[in-house]
């Protein structure tokens, strides 16, 4: 193998079996009509997801308590930690990039034992049990306000270091890493994207698939 692999996945609805900051906001903003008209002006790109967040946060009506019960029924993909113990045989790098909260993947990756992995977020800020606002370290790092979380710029970054490039997503925030990434799983929204566009993928529904997939293509494309 001439290259190092770095696999890069998107976290919700990828890693997590759903959405869970899109669940959250859609359970304690008050009213549905004025979330999904903001929601459909970010698909279109009419606004960043930065917008939408700032907005969302801005609405929602809990704290710390509220936000804490939702997090715990929350699950991962069911192979996901198989996964990665999987990429620690290979010595692969893995990362998450997300252009969600970080509060609830670190709590997430903590309670099944999975805090080694680096991931990059926007951050939630808490104070005394209530949301106070959200900060965005990884803003327009590449002359771009379209995302919260720059992930082209992390994903550019890897390859700068020699890193042959693995990502795996499902959404919106996925589609422009998955023009700079060396090979791409994609499933829902993000598969639908790159199919229409002309973008190489690979298919995928959960992380035993991922892995079946790597398995044998990194083999015959490293």
């Amino acid at each position: 193998m001439s290259r190092e692999v770095a696999i890069v996945c998107d976290f919700d609805g990828t890693v997590s079996e759903r959405d869970i900051g899109h669940h959250f906001f859609g359970r304690y903003i008050p009213g549905t009509e004025r979330r999904e008209e903001l929601m459909d002006r970010w698909k279109v790109g009419l606004i960043s997801s930065r917008d939408c967040l700032e907005q969302e946060i801005d609405w929602v009506r809990a704290g710390r308590d509220e936000l804490d019960a939702f997090i715990e029924q929350e699950r991962l993909d069911p192979y996901f930690k198989d996964f990665i113990d999987f990429c620690n045989r290979r010595k692969y790098d893995i990362h998450i990039l997300s252009d969600g909260l970080d509060y609830y993947i670190d709590r997430l990756l903590m309670k099944f034992g999975l805090g080694f992995i680096s991931f990059k977020a926007n951050h939630l800020v808490l104070e005394d049990g209530s949301i106070q606002g959200i900060e965005f370290p990884y803003y327009n790092l590449m002359d771009c306000t379209m995302c919260g979380n720059c992930k082209r710029y992390h994903v550019e970054e890897l390859e700068k270091r020699g890193f042959y490039v693995v990502y795996v997503g499902n959404g919106y925030s996925d589609r422009c890493p998955a023009l700079y990434a060396d090979l791409v799983l994609a499933k829902e929204d993000l598969l639908d994207h790159c199919r229409q566009e002309g973008i190489g993928y690979v298919p995928f529904e959960n992380f035993r698939d991922v892995e079946r997939e790597l398995t044998t293509r990194l083999i015959l494309e490293i």
